[in-house]
């Protein structure tokens, strides 16, 4: 039994590791994007709150510089991931999702849920590992639930735009 544990742990790893391989990197030249990585590889429907509150911590210090698809598209895999084990943190990290496509023009909550289910399609036609299974299933069966969210995240948005 200790071996199939052992090839299950190498594989979720190795997933794991191929999903998480910008932040992984980010990491090496920024603390709090190591931190993420590290509790990130931790996280489960198990873990503690205090262990989650210090991965929301560390994850919403992460200083990503760049343009808006890029932005996206690095914290897209780190957002579903969290949101796949830890619900309850969407108000702090589902800003990171639809932010940036708001900053795109995409200002319709009707049509950011879909716009971010192809976004995923998109990036899994480049790169078959850029999500993990539990980003994929959120996606496609947590997010579609998610209207009012988005519409609150949408809101904030204009809110910011406006000030």
């Amino acid at each position: 039994m200790r071996i199939l544990d052992w090839i299950k742990n190498r594989e979720v790893k190795s997933e794991f590791e191929k999903a998480f391989s910008d932040l992984k990197r980010m990491g090496e030249i920024e603390p709090s994007a190591k931190r993420t990585y590290e509790l990130l590889r931790e996280l489960d429907f198990d873990t503690s709150d205090s262990q989650s509150e210090l991965l929301i911590s560390e994850f919403n210090k992460i200083q990503y510089q760049s343009n808006t698809n890029s932005f996206f598209y690095f914290y897209f895999p780190i957002v579903t991931h969290i949101l796949h084990y830890k619900p309850k943190y969407e108000k702090d990290i589902l800003g990171y999702l639809i932010g940036p496509n708001f900053a795109n023009g995409d200002t319709e909550t009707k049509d950011l849920i879909p716009l971010i289910k192809n976004a995923m399609e998109f990036k899994l036609t480049e790169n078959k590992n850029y999500l993990t299974k539990e980003s994929k299933s959120w996606i496609l069966n947590e997010l579609p639930k998610m209207e009012k969210e988005v519409e609150r995240e949408v809101q904030k948005c204009w809110k910011e735009l406006n000030e």
